[in-house]
């Protein structure tokens, strides 16, 4: 069945248009020019392009303007769109990956049998194309090897596009504080979650934050289900060195991203079980994105504004 571009945009929200000019910006992690939008290591986004796409979104009737203009909320889920583009396309660079003449040929041919596609501005068109081509790409990228999850893991967990998680909950700093001392002395982590964390169940997981049944989860899926304070914490985390207090709006957590050895069938299952978006996930931690203030500010940790 072939989609309209209001169910493509839906469906497929995280990779938009090569189509767009981006122009060079100097290798700052910051915005360096007020005339830009975002920076993704390097390399601006003019508020030209991003104002033609914006309002080619509104004509579609994807979103709805406020005098004349989009709403600051959808101008940060467009920015995130955006910044994500950015980010595959030097992704793929770096790991060799091209996208493919086949791969844009099948959309085009789809998109084009669509009669409100068709009638879409141009722009918008282009934006649709190659969003879905690009989401092809990820979807045929070849698993990642076990050597090349290892080094990112040890490196930087989260570079690896997924984390293998535990976590101690308690209410007051001064509690995370204890249990850090505990942990320092040598008590196992397990251990002192079934007795200290206050999160139910804690006392048969032992703080085990996996997900059906494995010990890793996705990065992306973490992302969008957990506190932004904690998500902070678990990305800056270092392999096997309990971390905190981190503070969230649940209380006060010590978070451990748990050694490689302890975790490698989970941890290479969980990141090829979608290769392409995982490694993604993983490499946009670990890359300067920076937002204009005027639209707010990036956050890493959750890959959005925010």
């Amino acid at each position: 069945m072939t989609k309209s571009p209001r169910t493509l945009l839906r469906i497929a929200p995280l990779l938009v248009t090569a189509a767009l000019t981006l122009s060079a910006c100097g290798a700052s992690s910051a915005v360096t020019s007020s005339k830009d939008v975002f920076n993704v290591n390097g390399t601006g986004y003019s508020k030209t392009d991003f104002n033609a796409v914006t309002q080619s979104l509104i004509e579609a009737k994807q979103f709805n303007a406020v005098n004349g203009k989009i709403k600051t909320s959808d101008a940060a889920v467009v920015i995130k769109t955006l910044v994500r583009y950015e980010a595959f396309v030097k992704f793929i660079a770096k790991r060799g990956v091209k996208t493919t003449e086949a791969d844009r040929q099948k959309v085009l041919k789809d998109a084009n049998a669509d009669q409100t596609f068709t009638s879409a501005p141009k722009i918008l068109q282009d934006l649709l194309i190659d969003l879905n081509v690009a989401s092809l790409t990820l979807q045929s990228m070849p698993k990642a090897t076990e050597a090349d999850i290892k080094k990112l893991y040890e490196s930087s967990p989260a570079s690896s596009g997924a984390l293998c998680l535990s976590h101690i909950l308690v209410k007051t700093k001064a509690d995370a504080e204890a249990v850090l001392a505990d942990l320092d002395k040598g008590v196992p982590f397990a251990e002192e979650a079934k007795k200290k964390s206050t999160e139910p169940g804690a006392d048969k997981s032992g703080g085990s934050l996996g997900s059906a049944g494995s010990q890793c989860s996705a990065l992306s899926e973490l992302q969008t289900s957990f506190d932004k304070d904690f998500m902070a914490g678990a990305v800056a985390a270092k392999m096997g060195v309990p971390t905190g207090p981190v503070k969230s709006q649940f209380g006060y957590h010590i978070i451990l991203n748990n050694k490689y050895s302890e975790v490698k069938d989970s941890l290479i299952t969980t990141v090829n079980s979608n290769a392409g978006s995982n490694l993604l996930a993983g490499y946009m931690t670990t890359a300067k994105i920076s937002v204009n203030s005027s639209y707010g500010v990036w956050n890493s940790a959750i890959a959005a504004i925010g």
